[in-house]
């Protein structure tokens, strides 16, 4: 697979601009190492993600598994520590704290960034 084909996929996934599951299919098919990011994920990514979920446009299992899908991926890298953990959170509500609009209300807000 080109390079650029695999960019276009994982730039599908970081904007989720697909519904989960083709992304998952989609991502299948990618050897799971690469030698550089491709990708940059921001917290405006993550802002935008929560967004669709507080307007009921994603549910907290899209959210889970898109999170899933970003987190340790070799040819995405992220902004900062802050992104990276939040991502981890996100991937892991069982053990952190569920995915609801409360979350969401808490992870955008000013004092959380």
């Amino acid at each position: 697979m080109r390079e650029e084909e695999r960019r276009s996929i994982i730039h599908s996934l970081v904007e989720l601009d697909r519904p989960v599951a083709e992304l998952e299919t989609l991502l299948a098919r990618l050897p799971w190492d690469y030698p550089k990011p491709l990708v940059r994920l921001t917290y405006n990514h993550i802002r935008s993600v929560l967004l669709r979920l507080l307007a009921g446009t994603l549910d907290a299992k899209d959210v889970e598994e898109w999170a899933e899908l970003v987190e340790m991926r070799d040819d995405i890298e992220f902004a900062d520590e802050r992104t990276k953990e939040v991502i981890h959170m996100l991937s892991t509500p069982q053990i952190h704290f569920p995915i609801d609009g409360r979350l969401a209300h808490l992870l955008l807000s000013p004092i959380s960034n």
